[in-house]
C-alpha cells in the first residue's frame, strides 16, 4: 500500500514538473498551423529552417488577411490600399511580394476568401516590380506568375502581414 501511494506522489510531482517549467519556450509552436487564425488573419506560410529568418525559439511567418480588399485596383492603387489597411488591431499590412504571394497562392484554400470569377481569370497583384513600368502578379486560376503593365492591367489585392 505504501509502495503504492509513492508511485502515485512521485508520478503527481513529474507531472507538475512538466506542466510548469520544461516546455514554454516551444508550447506556442505547437499552437501555430497554416490555416490556423492568428495575428488579425489566417497563418499562410511558416518560416522552416534554411528560411531567412527562422528561429527555432519563436516562429516567424505570413499571416493572410480573411478576404481581398474590395474593388479592382491597377498596381499603385493596390499598394496603396494594403498599406491604408488598417484591421483586428493590426495597421502593418502591406501588398505581398511575388515570394509571398506564391505562398499565398499555395495556400490559398486554407487562407480562403479569394475572388472567384468563372472562366474569367483571377489576377492578384504583389509589390514585386519588373521596371518602372511593370509589375509581377499572379494568376489564382492558372498559379502563374504574370509580368503586366502596372497601370493598364487591373487585378485583386490581399494584405498580408508578417509575424
Amino acid at each position: 500500500m505504501m509502495t503504492r501511494i509513492f508511485c502515485v506522489t512521485c508520478f503527481a510531482l513529474f507531472l507538475a514538473c512538466i506542466n510548469t517549467g520544461a516546455t514554454p519556450k516551444t508550447s506556442g509552436l505547437n499552437t501555430l498551423a497554416i490555416g490556423n487564425s492568428y495575428g488579425g488573419g489566417t497563418i499562410v506560410h511558416l518560416l522552416k529552417p534554411g528560411d531567412r529568418g527562422y528561429d527555432p525559439e519563436k516562429p516567424h511567418g505570413i499571416i493572410s488577411d480573411t478576404e481581398d480588399i474590395p474593388g479592382l485596383f491597377d498596381w499603385p492603387d493596390a499598394l496603396a490600399a494594403c498599406e491604408r489597411l488598417k484591421k483586428n488591431g493590426y495597421g502593418d499590412w502591406y501588398l505581398p511580394d511575388s515570394n509571398d504571394l506564391e505562398k499565398l497562392y499555395v495556400n490559398r484554400f486554407s487562407a480562403g476568401g479569394f475572388a472567384r470569377s468563372g472562366k474569367q481569370e483571377r489576377f492578384y497583384w504583389s509589390s514585386s516590380e519588373k521596371d518602372a513600368d511593370y509589375s509581377r502578379g499572379r494568376s489564382f486560376k492558372t498559379g502563374k506568375e504574370l509580368v503586366v503593365d502596372k497601370m493598364s492591367k487591373t487585378g485583386h489585392a490581399r494584405a498580408v502581414r508578417t509575424f
